[in-house]
């Protein structure tokens, strides 16, 4: 009875000691919490009361600042509206650190004076009226509009002036920078609020909340400086203080994730709870081995047969292998999970056998006789592996599986096995092992990725300040450099300069040679310009084959003219770019800034303007910008204006000049001219608009219309009369002939071998094949295609070889220069004796005299035109030609019929 008495005694105290153990530890882990909520809160106030003071400091010092600004000017003898007040408050700007700009503003908003430059900004960008302030007041949050950045305005009334009120300008950002070095805790955020619960400026910044109305903010909680706990618009919990600012005005709020506060906390309490379970389990295993131990003795003392039994039967109940060995290492008992552990072995577990006897045994059983000394060295090992100094032990059987050897000697020698089956724990184990391998090296991989990510990042910043073909910086990179060299330049007193550079004729390297020559060819040109170009200076490629080049010196535009003729000289070096020898030549365009008021835009304008008048002077030049050139770029961009304004209005229209048979006198057609007669300015020759429209491919629209016009007035003569439409190079390149053409023929039903298409060598110059491709299509559509101007472009005899040509028109300059025996009738009469060899026809232009029509008639020449045979006409003038018959007139007629 008094064993089983001490059984419950022993149970009762575990689970009291377990109790206690559970309730010590809950007790424990509460108390800590109160702990750390306090010090948490202690922590978060007295943060609070740091911000406020460093709040409130920035705020006396900026009010102590605006305070002495009516001392200050009443010393320097200067009222508010003189034009000094600027300077002295630029000198008071400096001395001070809390603000960044000072200000005197009328009542009306208007900026009188302020040390910093304002630029564009003349008024403050704010809608409250100024008049009715308190003496001493503070305004915003407010957002720049030119640079977007906010600011608070501190105003203070000055006594005496007027109603001008003294500003100083409060950066936030520098504000929340010194509110943040006063030793906050890591994941603490300041909000600043108004009472109304407007947000005024926020740690970490919050650019989209600035300036908003929140409802239900923590700054219209009353300030009492205590730390309270609240939740966040995620539904997580916050801790958070609300204090005011010395002028009441601002409130101050910390606000701390209560998750992050309690995170030490959490830790120490899983520890602790940790540590309780291994109190528990070492108590729970203390008393199992103590209650074990009492009945072991119960049955010693009650019976010793009967507690042998009992004895065996709790061995073999037990779950894992078990096995008495005596001093002698021979068997004493074992249970039936021991057998099962070790089936090859079984057999011989006989009760007083020795543990070397058995073990070879069972060596002989299942190894062969050819295997003697391999039987001899695995006995070796498992004597060896027999009582371990050192337990528990892992070992793995021959059939795979894993048992975890436990030995526990006893008083008199002998040793109690236990063997448990871990076979499963180490298939977890690996399981285990093998995820956090793979975990490992996701976390690797995710490394790598993030390494790979961030230099990503790292090569897209730098693709979007710089160009990525030669890693100049790019246009964005160097307006703001103008703007800071333009700054620099101003405090040092010395004069800047913009070169803008344009490579001349770069687009025949790519067009001739390819792209790739051309790449190549732009990288070295950047790289001789980067060396010639002083390291005060900078570089940039624009777009395209422009760079810029940033000059700064004390002498302007001398420094810039003489840095300019060295990167011409530089860059007009010959190049070997991918195995072709090149040779480029540079125009480079000048602006000085006269000003430090001058923009970026203003130089780049400038300078653009000057690279023209250098192209215009012979390319490889340098120009510097004079004013007369603005003057100019207006003319041409109204004339750019007056263009589009004709095109809407349908102020253009053709004349027609008629072309006679030079054989028979008889009309053969007209050349369709284009005219413009402006409602201002009256008829404006076509050699004043035409160019223009062509750089502005207003031609592309203009000469459609054109071809649409000629086609169908054409329709309207009578017999096969043809006319004459002239192509632009614009035009076949960057219109669509082909469908303008098809369009006017099928609208106005001619037939296509009634239309004549005229163009110019200079276009088959600058885009030959794909005008070539043009030509031979309107040629097989029926079209004739004459070469006007010849002799004065590009002329060779391969030409007329090489293009689809039905007709030539021999330039004016030659039938004008023409007199018998003189080298340019020669040269009229050697090419209409070539042509017509080669089945060509011919035209004579400009026919304004009896005696050029006269050695025209000599020459076998087809058709001509001119002044003397016609001048140009309207439609209806030319369509009463058409229908009288007319032909060159009765003397020239005589003349015609008597020649040879």
């Amino acid at each position: 009875m008094i064993w089983h008495r001490l059984k419950l005694s022993v149970i009762a105290g575990t689970i009291v000691i377990l109790g206690l153990l559970g309730v010590g530890t809950a007790l424990l882990a509460h108390r800590g919490l109160e702990a750390t909520k306090l010090a948490a809160d202690a922590d978060l106030e007295r943060s609070a009361q740091a911000v406020e003071n460093a709040l409130n400091r920035q705020l006396l010092q900026v009010h102590s600042a605006l305070a002495t600004m009516r001392p200050l000017f009443a010393a320097a003898g200067l009222a508010p509206t003189s034009p000094a007040s600027s300077e002295l408050l630029r000198g008071l700007n400096l001395q001070i650190t809390a603000f960044r700009d000072l200000m005197l503003v009328s009542p009306e908003g208007d900026i009188l004076a302020s040390a910093r430059p304002r630029g564009a900004l003349r008024s403050l960008p704010i809608a409250t009226s100024l008049s009715g302030l308190q003496p001493a007041a503070l305004l915003g949050p407010v957002q720049n509009p030119v640079s977007g950045d906010w600011s608070l305005y501190a105003a203070r009334t000055v006594p005496g002036w007027g109603g001008v009120i003294a500003l100083a300008d409060v950066p936030i950002l520098a504000l929340m920078k010194v509110l943040a070095e006063t030793g906050l805790a890591p994941g603490t955020r300041i909000r600043i609020e108004r009472p109304t619960g407007q947000l005024v400026a926020s740690l970490p910044h919050d650019e989209l909340a600035i300036g908003e109305w929140h409802p239900g903010a923590l700054g219209t909680r009353p300030p009492d400086g205590k730390a309270f706990v609240t939740s966040n618009a995620g539904g997580g919990a916050e801790l958070a203080v609300v204090r005011t600012s010395l002028t009441g005005d601002l409130r101050v709020v910390l606000v701390i994730d209560l998750a992050e506060v309690l995170a030490p906390w959490r830790l120490d309490r899983d520890r602790m709870v940790a540590a309780a379970a291994m109190g528990g389990v070492l108590v729970t295993a203390f008393a199992g081995a103590l209650f074990l131990a009492l009945r072991q003795r119960e049955k010693v003392d009650a019976e010793r047969d009967r507690a042998s039994a009992v004895l065996a039967n709790a061995v073999e109940a037990m779950s894992d292998g078990f096995a008495l060995w005596d001093a002698e290492d021979r068997l004493v008992a074992c249970n039936q999970r021991y057998r099962e552990l070790f089936t090859i072995t079984a057999p011989y577990l006989l009760v007083g056998a020795r543990f070397e006897d058995i073990m070879q045994a069972s060596l002989a059983s299942s190894l062969r006789s050819d295997t003697a000394p391999a039987s001899a060295d695995a006995l070796a090992r498992r004597i060896g592996g027999h009582r371990p100094q050192h337990t528990p032990v892992e070992r793995r059987l021959s059939d795979g599986r894993w048992v975890l050897m436990t030995d526990r000697r006893t008083a008199d020698g002998g040793v109690v096995a236990l063997r448990t089956d871990i076979t499963a724990l180490k298939k977890v184990q690996a399981e285990l092992a093998e995820a956090n391998l793979r975990a490992n090296e996701a976390a690797a991989e995710a490394q790598r990725q993030n390494v790979a990510l961030i230099e990503r990042e790292g090569r897209i910043r730098f693709l979007a300040h710089h160009d990525d073909l030669t890693g100049l910086p790019n246009r964005v990179v160097f307006r703001e450099r103008i703007g800071k060299a333009l700054y620099q330049a101003a405090e040092r007193g010395e004069g800047m300069a913009l070169l803008y550079l344009d490579l001349d004729r770069f687009k025949d390297v790519n067009d001739t040679l390819g792209h790739p020559v051309g790449d190549a060819l732009l990288r070295m040109v950047a790289s001789r310009l980067t060396g010639c170009v002083p390291a005060t200076d900078m570089v940039a490629r624009l777009s395209g084959d422009e760079f810029a080049v940033i000059c700064v010196g004390p002498r302007q535009p001398e420094a810039a003219t003489a840095l300019a003729k060295r990167i011409i000289a530089l860059l007009g070096e010959p190049y070997s770019a991918l195995g072709h020898t090149l040779s480029v030549s540079v125009s480079v365009g000048i602006a000085v800034a006269e000003a430090a008021w001058t923009d970026a835009d203003t130089l780049l304008k400038q300078a653009d303007l000057a690279l023209y008048r250098a192209k215009a002077w012979g390319r490889g030049t340098a120009c510097v910008f004079e004013p007369e050139m603005d003057t100019h770029l207006r003319a041409r961009l109204e004339m750019e204006q007056d263009i589009k304004q004709a095109l809407a209005e349908n102020q253009f229209h053709l004349a027609y000049q008629p072309i006679f048979s030079v054989a028979t006198g008889a009309l053969t057609g007209f050349e369709a001219l284009l005219r413009w007669n402006h409602p201002r300015r009256g008829p404006i020759d076509p050699s004043a608009f035409v160019p223009l429209a062509e750089d502005t491919r207003s031609i592309v629209e203009i000469g459609a219309f054109a071809m649409r016009r000629a086609v169908a007035d054409i329709a309207s003569l009578p017999g096969g009369l043809k006319v004459a439409v002239n192509l632009s190079p614009v035009q076949l390149a960057f219109g669509d002939v082909i469908a303008t053409v098809e369009a006017a023929l099928r609208d106005a039903g001619l037939p296509p071998g009634r239309l004549e298409c005229e163009i110019t060598e200079s276009a088959l110059f600058e885009s030959e094949q794909a005008s070539l491709a043009v030509l031979q299509r309107l040629r097989e559509m029926g079209v004739r295609i004459a070469l006007d101007d010849f002799g004065t472009g590009y002329s060779s005899l391969s030409r007329l070889r090489q293009l689809p040509l039905d007709k030539i028109k021999i330039d004016r300059s030659f039938i004008q220069d023409a007199t018998e025996g003189s080298a340019s009738a020669a040269i009229v009469e050697a090419i209409t004796v070539l042509t017509s060899r080669l089945g060509i026809a011919t035209v004579a232009e400009g026919i304004e005299t009896e005696d050029q029509w006269a050695l025209v008639a000599r020459t076998s020449c087809n058709e001509a035109q001119g002044f003397l045979l016609g001048r140009p006409m309207p439609i209806a003038e030319a369509a009463a030609l058409a229908h009288a018959g007319y032909g060159v007139p009765v003397a020239l007629a005589a003349g015609l019929c008597g020649q040879p």
